[in-house]
């Protein structure tokens, strides 16, 4: 197994490098300037063209990116990733400042689709053809197929709007991650968790219990669940002890390859409440051409993508013993 993990780590060093040239000559082909939001009438061109090589940008496209490359490969330093073209910050500490946020609506999330997708999966692989399974296989297809936006925006209406609170206003907090000077109260984090939560784990649920559904159908058709229930087992038995346990298996997968899915919702969804996490972030850099911002979180969501494919393999070496690397 660790000679496994230590070739795939070796092979997404290539795979990490083409991901870098493409995202670099992406941003150089982008319209625009990082620079055009100071075009205006009280900023000289002798202002602009310092600002352009403030930032680096009067040198070779070939050159800018060995700079960065090389740079951006030196993470124990603080300015390792650059600064912000916006304000000037480290991009290396702006990006750590976020990313509590990021994983607490992630983690929170994930949490949320394992609770609710297996029972509904298992409930739908027992009820086969039955209304129940109809109507679960109904909305979990509707719930999959509606576009993350969409989602965010119904989500958040219902829950801000729709649904009143004891003081006339909405039940759920509309942006935001904690109350004005209730920094360290656990209840109000969750309860500005709530909408963004629901939105992004709407999906995973979908899917989730959809695969739920198929591995438990094929389980349930296995030769040794047909002996279980032979013996006179009890269904519950049959169900929890021989069936959903090898049931989960590929499931467990994806836990996984889940994570940069969960990333990539976030960006949507961070957006829609306002949430201070990475998602808001890389989509206001693009926005104002934070081209430093942009290429940080780019490279860390494919560094989450190879992360997630590889824990995806190695759980499933381990919950089965059959697959040997």
């Amino acid at each position: 197994m660790a000679s496994y993990i230590l070739r795939r780590v070796l092979q997404a060093i290539p795979i990490l490098f083409g991901v870098a040239v493409i995202v670099f000559l992406i941003i150089q082909l982008a319209p625009g300037s990082p620079v055009d939001r100071f075009r205006t009438p009280r900023v000289s061109p002798a202002q602009i063209q310092a600002l352009i090589v403030q930032y680096g940008l009067d040198k070779p496209v070939g050159e800018q990116f060995v700079k960065w490359i090389t740079s951006f490969a030196q993470v124990w330093r603080p300015d390792a990733w650059g600064f912000s073209f916006l304000d000037g910050q480290p991009v290396l500490s702006k990006i750590i400042e976020r990313v509590p946020a990021t994983l607490r609506l992630m983690g929170a999330s994930l949490l949320v689709t394992i609770l609710f997708a297996i029972p509904i999966g298992v409930l739908a692989a027992v009820k086969q053809y039955s209304w129940t399974d109809k109507i679960i296989t109904t909305l979990a297809t509707i719930g999959y197929a509606v576009p993350s936006f969409i989602l965010g925006l119904y989500t958040l209406y219902v829950g801000g709007v729709l649904l009143k609170g004891p003081s006339g206003t909405g039940l759920f907090p509309l942006f935001g991650m904690q109350s004005l000077g209730k920094t360290s109260d656990f209840g109000d984090l969750l309860w500005h968790l709530a909408l963004p939560v629901t939105s992004l784990a709407i999906q995973q649920v979908a899917g989730w219990a959809r695969y739920m559904r198929s591995s438990m159908l094929e389980v349930l058709h296995q030769d040794y669940v047909r002996t279980a229930k032979a013996k006179g087992l009890p269904a519950r038995a049959v169900l929890g002890k021989h069936a959903l346990r090898n049931a989960l298996i590929p499931i467990i997968t994806l836990l996984g390859l889940s994570i940069p899915a969960l990333l990539a919702g976030a960006a949507i969804t961070e957006t829609i409440f306002s949430y201070p996490g990475l998602g808001s972030m890389f989509v206001q850099s693009v926005g104002t051409r934070d081209y430093p911002v942009v290429l940080a979180l780019t490279m860390v969501g494919a560094v989450t993508v190879i992360l997630g494919n590889l824990l995806a393999d190695v759980l499933y070496a381990v919950v089965d013993p059959r697959i040997k690397y």
